[in-house]
C-alpha cells in the first residue's frame, strides 16, 4: 500500500491468487522494471495483499515436499488451499476492520477464487477471473489425451505424477512460447522477461539451486483437481456466486479457453453484474506482454465500476 496510507474500505482491499505452479510474489510483484502488477494497483489507490497457499512460496511446506515425489500423492489439493484462502480473508477483514475483500485469481488462482466466492460471497466485493478453468471438456493441456490422464484407465487421473513436480525455467518459457503464434516471441514481450520472471521465481523455494538446471517444487494436487474440472467433473458451480464477476483472459490462452470464459458466463446467473473481456494477441501470460496495460485498465475499469 502507499506510504502513510491509513484508508482500508471494502472497495480498496484486494486480495491476488497465484495459479498452478509460481507463488505471488513472482506474480504479480515482479521487481523487474514496471512489470509490477501490485505496484500498479497501488499507485491506482489500492491496499494489495498477495496469497501463497500451503507448500508455495512464503508457506508452510509439509514434509512430504521433501520426499522424493513418487513417495506420495498428490500435496494441496483445492478443498485444503479453499481453506488456506478463507484464512487469508478472514485475517484481512479482521485487521483492516471491513467486511469483503476483493479477489484477482489467476488461471487456478481464477478457479480457486471462484469456488471461494461460491461458498463465500457475502465475503467477496468483487471477482475478477483472469485466465478461469471451468467446464470445456476438451483441453488439451489438462484433460483427455494429455499427461494427466491415466492411460489404462482414461477417467482417472494419472498418479504417477507424485505429489509435485520440478518446474524448470525451459519448460515455463516453452509453455509460454507454445502460445505465441509468430516466430519472433520478442514481438509479444520483453525478451528479457522469461529469464526475469523465473528467476524471481526460484528464488521463492529454497532447495531450487540444489538442482540442476535450478527448479521450482509445485505441488501437484492442482494438476488432479485440474483434470476433474476438464473432463466434466466440476469442483464448484459459479451459479453460486452472489459478487460483481469480471472474467479476463487472453486470445491464445491455453489453460483458458473461450468455452470456459463462456460456461463461466452462462452459469453467473446471480452475479449482481458480469462482464467477459478477450485480450486480442495475448496469451495466458498478458501481465507480462506488451498488452499488459490494456489489461490491467480492463480490470481497474471493472474495480471501479
Amino acid at each position: 500500500m502507499a506510504e502513510g496510507n491509513a484508508t482500508f474500505t471494502d472497495d480498496n482491499v484486494i486480495l491476488f491468487l497465484h495459479g498452478a505452479t509460481s507463488p505471488s510474489i513472482c506474480d504479480f510483484d515482479l521487481s523487474y522494471q514496471d512489470y509490477s502488477w501490485a505496484d500498479w494497483l497501488v499507485n491506482q489507490g489500492y491496499v494489495v495483499y498477495m496469497g501463497d497457499y500451503r507448500n508455495y512460496g512464503g508457506s508452510t511446506r509439509e514434509a512430504a515436499m521433501d520426499d522424493p515425489p513418487a513417495k506420495n500423492q498428490p500435496l494441496t489439493r483445492s478443498y485444503l488451499a479453499l481453506r488456506d484462502v478463507e484464512a487469508m480473508v478472514d485475517a484481512i477483514k479482521t485487521k483492516r476492520g471491513i467486511r469483503r475483500v476483493t479477489l484477482i485469481g489467476w488461471s487456478w488462482g481464477a478457479m480457486i477464487a471462484g469456488y471461494y466466492a461460491s461458498l463465500h460471497s457475502e465475503n467477496v466485493r468483487k471477482l475478477v477471473l483472469y485466465a478461469p478453468l471451468y467446464n470445456f471438456n476438451d483441453h488439451t493441456n489438462l484433460g483427455p489425451g494429455s499427461s494427466l490422464q491415466n492411460k489404462r484407465k482414461p477417467r482417472e487421473f494419472n498418479f504417477s505424477l507424485g505429489a509435485y513436480r520440478l518446474a524448470s525455467e525451459a519448460a515455463n518459457t516453452g509453455r509460454w512460447n507454445g502460445e505465441i503464434p509468430v516466430e519472433n516471441k520478442d514481438e509479444y514481450r520483453d525478451p528479457a522477461l522469461p529469464a526475469e520472471f523465473w528467476n524471481a521465481c526460484l528464488a521463492t523455494d529454497p532447495t531450487s539451486n540444489s538442482r540442476s538446471p535450478p527448479s521450482l517444487r509445485a505441488p501437484n494436487g492442482v494438476l488432479e483437481d485440474s483434470f476433474y474440472q476438464a473432463t466434466g467433473r466440476p469442483l464448484w458451480n459459479a451459479a453460486n456466486i452472489y459478487a460483481p464477476t469480471l472474467i479476463i483472459g487472453g486470445t491464445f490462452d491455453t489453460w483458458s479457453y473461450q468455452e470456459d470464459r463462456e460456461g463461466l458466463m452462462r452459469d453467473l446467473i446471480h452475479a449482481p453484474t458480469k462482464k467477459n473481456v478477450l485480450i486480442t494477441d495475448a496469451t495466458h501470460f498478458v501481465l507480462f506482454e506488451k498488452k499488459r496495460f490494456e489489461f490491467f485498465d480492463q480490470v481497474l475499469r471493472f474495480l471501479r465500476q
